[in-house]
């Protein structure tokens, strides 16, 4: 927060108003209430990109912004930037579960003082008073494709720093290896820069998210049979591919990556997500929202020097420009070999992260699995064994399915039979 002349201190407010003479209204008067208007966006997926900036406390968002959606308001969310939206009717329903609600003939002072206890309260949000009725009952508070009481699945990204340490190798292993203990599973292919998932596995390039970006304006029930669509069946669990060329990252919104991953997790026990490199400057929102997202992101790097050095740049990203907590980040080494390669301990003092599995180099199951186009797993070796060593401190002692599985697997017949 900036600082002010009076009793509190001023707070910086993210404006994404879709009604002209009320944002008139509200950039007179808000200023004089001590706060300050940081920035402004003119529709949805703008306003998901920016919550996740270092420069604005608050947002303060109304139900008829262009583009605004559930799927929006959720990435906001997820990015920990406090919002008060300015709602009525059955926008009230809709969104009571996803943002700090003011009625749209709210006076400046009560906007003033929501946006206030917003700050304190931070993003963590009420239902909607039970009198309200959901005209709605495709959106129900929740994302498309998802029940609004439905446990969320774990979101585990697999990222690295600059070069090609095998990140895809090992997010298609970790998949593998988490269907084998009896788990529900979808990889996705979100590489903003062109995926190899689907060209490993030998699966249709022309399915995924970039076709599933051309419905991000359906209905959520629409959107939700997009998705479905969408998903094809992988070698003991499910995926839905990336882009195939770095041109078309620019598709795929934070909107849109946000819907997709918390639609899996309501369907799925395991989103495991390859989601490139973590790279200043070179990540898109898009991979940023699902960063901020994950529970878990797994950082692959080999073991020698440089490539230790590309780890921690990526780090530093995560941490600081991302603001990811310490305990959500662990590392993979990946083809450790030799004297002349870091041994786990020494990765971690370097890193300040926690080595969670050391894969040794095995060229002959490396070749075995791409001339099959099949998961490490599936070939066996030491890179295969630490992989499954893995799944299994990752999944720790919770039930090999979680309560309401049973909808899951009617889902992913659904998925079979498309």
């Amino acid at each position: 927060m900036s600082s002010s002349s009076d009793d509190q201190p001023s707070i910086r407010v993210l404006l994404a108003v879709g009604n002209a003479e009320r944002e008139r209204r509200l950039l007179e008067g808000l200023p004089g209430d001590g706060l300050v208007v940081a920035g402004r966006c003119l529709d949805g997926p703008s306003l998901a990109e920016r919550a996740g900036g270092a420069d604005v406390d608050v947002a303060l968002a109304s139900s008829d912004l262009h583009r605004l959606s559930a799927a929006v308001l959720t990435a906001v969310r997820d990015a920990r930037l406090p919002l008060v939206l300015i709602a009525d009717g059955q926008d009230v329903s809709r969104y009571g579960e996803l943002a700090h609600l003011v009625p749209a003939s709210a006076s400046a002072s009560d906007v003033t003082a929501a946006l206030r206890a917003a700050v304190r309260r931070g993003p963590v949000y009420s239902a909607p008073a039970a009198s309200a009725q959901i005209e709605d009952a495709g959106m129900q508070g929740s994302l498309p494709g998802g029940d609004g009481d439905a446990p969320r699945g774990r979101l585990m990204a697999v990222v690295s720093g600059k070069g090609a340490p095998g990140k895809t190798t090992v997010a298609i292993g970790l998949a593998a290896a988490l269907a084998e203990r009896r788990r529900e599973v979808v990889l996705v292919d979100a590489d903003p820069w062109g995926g190899n998932v689907g060209a490993y596995l030998d699966l249709d390039p022309q399915r995924g998210l970039f076709a599933l970006a051309y419905g991000k304006d359906a209905s959520p029930n629409e959107w939700a049979g997009r998705l479905d669509e969408e998903l094809q069946e992988g070698p003991g669990f499910m995926v839905l591919g990336g882009i195939e060329r770095a041109e078309q990252r620019s598709a795929i919104s934070a909107d849109v990556m946000t819907a997709a991953t918390a639609a899996l997790g309501s369907a799925f026990d395991d989103v495991v997500v390859d989601a490139g490199c973590a790279i200043a400057g070179a990540a898109s929102p898009a991979t940023d929202a699902l960063l901020r997202q994950a529970e878990r992101i797994l950082v692959v790097s080999e073991a020698d020097l440089v490539a230790v050095w590309n780890a921690r740049a990526a780090l530093r990203y995560l941490r600081e420009g991302l603001g990811v907590e310490g305990e959500a980040i662990g590392i993979v080494l990946k083809r450790r070999e030799g004297r002349e390669h870091y041994d786990a301990e020494e990765v971690e003092r370097a890193l300040g992260a926690p080595v969670l599995a050391a894969l040794p180099e095995d060229r002959k199951a490396a070749g075995r699995a791409v001339g099959e186009q099949v998961p490490l797993t599936a070939v066996g070796g030491g890179a295969a064994r630490e992989l499954r060593r893995l799944a299994s401190a990752l999944a720790g002692r919770e039930a090999a399915v979680r309560a309401g599985a049973g909808r899951r697997r009617r889902w992913r017949l659904a998925f079979r039979r498309a």
